[in-house]
């Protein structure tokens, strides 16, 4: 035989061991704004937000306490400052005035920040099943908004409440708004556990409460004691409840237990496109999937890496061989092989040189012998 006809017979590859997690959903649905930009310089140079996240052992823990400093700037309220603030650097500079501000804008400056720092968060809308032409202690309390920001330590999206400083879990695992919306409406909520966090919420009292009464529809005196008794009924179900609507985007959770409203809080609730497809909403990020195509020649066997990504900030690729080092490649990147068993690592960085999940896969090579 030729060296012409060996080279034609590279020998035997075999996949062994395969960690590569699924793609889910359309990632690029939504705008996730610019880690980059110089609103987000501006929000890491103005505010300790790095510091606040430093020293964490997860960037679980980093989240958590992003959303424990988010809370501890202000406490719950309203501002004359509600129709011009338009970001998070907007409502921190205003915090940082005096002012106060609500659900949202806590949600606002959470997601902000995370952009800020290379993680993927978006805001959520809550309210109630009664949502539309509330009575009684409803009124003026029938929404919420909290952020989800993606987590790769748990491979999920998890919902951060800073404005209540808390999150909830199931069994000790962290939870999306949809799983707490199914838990609500499945049970309601007897298995989800609330994890409160410090500071925890401040029920307001004095002038912005005289402010809220004069920009909340449908009440005519809001005093502190009224203030009082919304936020009991707020708190009743340790606001499970308010998660049996949701909306994500454009796009808003539709559930046969809790059909879609046309109204909330007697004003028309805006166009949605109604899903009830959890992968719509529920996409994953951050992962790196392999594809493999062998090549030989004189100098022996490789495979051909070529992956795709589902990282938002996307810059650039790393990868680590048989446990040395990680290596940042272009791709696609040429794997070479050796007798026996071979390992490939691979992740996605982004922009901020947050590192995605770990790809893997193991191949046994055995060169042809003549």
């Amino acid at each position: 035989m030729t060296q012409q006809d060996k080279l034609k017979v590279p020998g035997e590859f075999e996949v062994i061991a395969y960690d590569c997690p699924d793609f889910i959903g359309d990632y690029t649905q939504i705008d996730y704004g610019d880690p980059l930009s110089p609103r987000s310089s501006m929000l890491l140079d103005e505010f300790p937000i790095e510091d606040a996240v430093s020293g964490c052992a997860s960037e679980f823990e980093e989240q958590l306490a992003l959303k424990r400093w988010v809370r501890s700037q202000w406490n719950h309220g309203w501002s004359v400052d509600f129709d011009t603030v338009t970001d998070g650097l907007d409502i921190l500079r205003s915090v940082a005035k005096g002012e106060q501000f609500c659900c949202g804008h806590y949600a606002r400056v959470f997601a902000d920040c995370a952009t800020a720092l290379g993680w993927p968060a978006r805001l959520v809308g809550l309210s109630i099943e009664a949502c539309g032409f509330p009575r009684n202690y409803n009124v003026g309390n029938v929404g919420h908004a909290v952020a989800e920001v993606w987590s790769n330590d748990l491979r999920k999206w998890v919902a951060m409440d800073p404005d209540l400083n808390c999150h909830y879990e199931c069994d000790g695992v962290p939870l999306s708004a949809l799983e707490v919306n199914q838990g609500w409406l499945g049970d309601g909520g007897e298995q989800i556990a609330l994890i409160k966090d410090e500071p925890e919420f401040v029920l307001p009292t004095g002038p912005t409460v005289e402010l809220a009464g004069r920009r909340t529809p449908g009440l005519n005196r809001f005093d502190e004691e009224t203030c009082r008794l919304l936020f009991e009924r707020f708190g009743r179900h340790q606001a499970k409840d308010y998660y049996a609507r949701l909306s994500i985007g454009s796009r808003q959770w539709v559930d046969r237990r809790c059909l879609p409203t046309f109204v909330c809080h007697f004003a028309p609730a805006g166009a949605k496109r109604w899903t009830s497809n959890p992968d719509d909403l529920y996409w994953t990020l951050n992962m790196a999937r392999l594809g493999a195509d062998p090549s030989w020649d004189e100098t022996g066997a490789a495979l051909v890496i070529s992956p795709d990504h589902c990282m938002p900030w996307f810059d650039h690729y790393e990868v680590r061989v048989d446990g040395g080092e990680w290596e940042r490649k272009d791709m696609p990147f040429s794997w070479p092989m050796h007798n026996g068993a071979n390992r490939l690592e691979c992740r996605a960085v982004n922009v901020r040189d947050r590192k995605g999940i770990v790809s893997t896969v193991d191949v046994s090579y055995t060169p042809a012998i003549w």
